[in-house]
């Protein structure tokens, strides 16, 4: 692993010969943004060009992390004839309502690193809360707060933990999307948890919870921490995204609205950081493409991207990484 405090933003920065950088320049024919007679322009969006640093093949298996958006991206993967192993989780609904894997949903970094690190390590019980009943709630998941029996709580994270080990073994790309900055940690178990603690919980234990609004040094040694380990031994490429999925309530005060935009502007200049410092990592601008749709492209809550424009989107992707 390199050392994190050597892999600063600033060593990112390149300075260009003037004169190089004005021939480069001329060279670029993607130089300009994009007006509605460019072909980067079609349907209301605007597709970047992307340069693909390796290709998919078909039938390849593809692993993904994040947030919903990852959902959604699966079932695109899946309908282009890729394999993705996490399509295929279930919980029951009574557990985690909605789409059946809907349980995977990771939304900042620190509890998707924490994911990827679970594969070399046991099942314990850090993040999981006594409630009523000697039931459990397992704030490392997306559950919406619902709870379940201890001995299924360790069962269903052992079932999680498998698939990240048999999909990640089995898979020579990963697709992650980046979802948020805003993250809850447990102090004492020294975890990043997925659901904020109960308002119980947190007078219960006052001094245990904190709220934390990720600076983009803290993010970046996260994202670059997971990506350590997804790369490790050259086996893995990375397709690294942030999600246009905007956050739905913030803990850092002020408009949800200014967070959110704040929030993705920190994923998006890591994610930048990171496909220049790992060669094995590429960038594709999903949330570029979707934002420059408007709101017409989501649906009526104005988080959630519409399903066809999802599929569009990650159209364009696999037409550009399936051989």
């Amino acid at each position: 692993m390199q050392n994190a405090a050597a892999r600063t933003g600033d060593a990112q920065v390149k300075d260009i010969a003037g004169a190089d950088a004005f021939s480069g320049a001329l060279r670029n024919k993607d130089r300009k943004y994009p007006d509605r007679g460019d072909p980067r322009w079609r349907q209301g969006m605007i597709f970047p060009k992307v340069t693909p640093g390796f290709t998919l093949s078909a039938g390849e298996s593809v692993f993904t992390i994040g947030s919903c958006f990852a959902r959604n991206v699966e079932k695109a993967l899946l309908d282009r004839g890729l394999a993705v192993p996490t399509a295929h989780f279930t919980a029951p609904n009574e557990e985690a309502p909605g789409q059946p894997n809907r349980v995977l949903n990771q939304y900042n970094p620190g509890t998707m690193l924490q994911c990827v690190r679970s594969i070399d390590a046991p099942v314990d019980r850090k993040g999981l809360y006594p409630v009523a009943d000697g039931q459990v709630l397992d704030c490392l998941l997306a559950t919406g707060s619902r709870p379940v029996s201890a001995i299924r709580g360790l069962e269903r994270r052992q079932q999680i933990r498998d698939l990240y080990a048999s999909g990640l073994g089995n898979s020579g790309i990963v697709v992650v999307t980046l979802g948020l900055v805003e993250a809850w940690y447990d102090r004492d178990a020294e975890v990043y948890l997925n659901e904020a603690p109960s308002r119980k919980l947190l007078t219960a234990h006052p001094d245990r919870f904190l709220f934390r609004q990720l600076n983009m040094s803290q993010c970046q040694d996260l994202v670059f921490d997971m990506l350590d380990h997804l790369v490790a031994g050259g086996r893995r490429k990375v397709v690294l995204t942030v999600s246009p999925v905007p956050l739905q309530v913030t803990f850092a005060g002020g408009d949800a609205t200014i967070r959110n935009a704040y929030s993705k502007s920190v994923l998006r200049v890591v994610a930048e950081l990171a496909a220049t410092e790992f060669p094995q990592v590429d960038y594709f601008p999903s949330y570029e493409i979707i934002t420059t749709l408007g709101l017409t492209g989501y649906g009526e809550d104005n988080v959630h991207v519409r399903p066809a424009i999802v599929d569009e989107v990650i159209g364009y992707m696999t037409s550009c990484y399936v051989a």
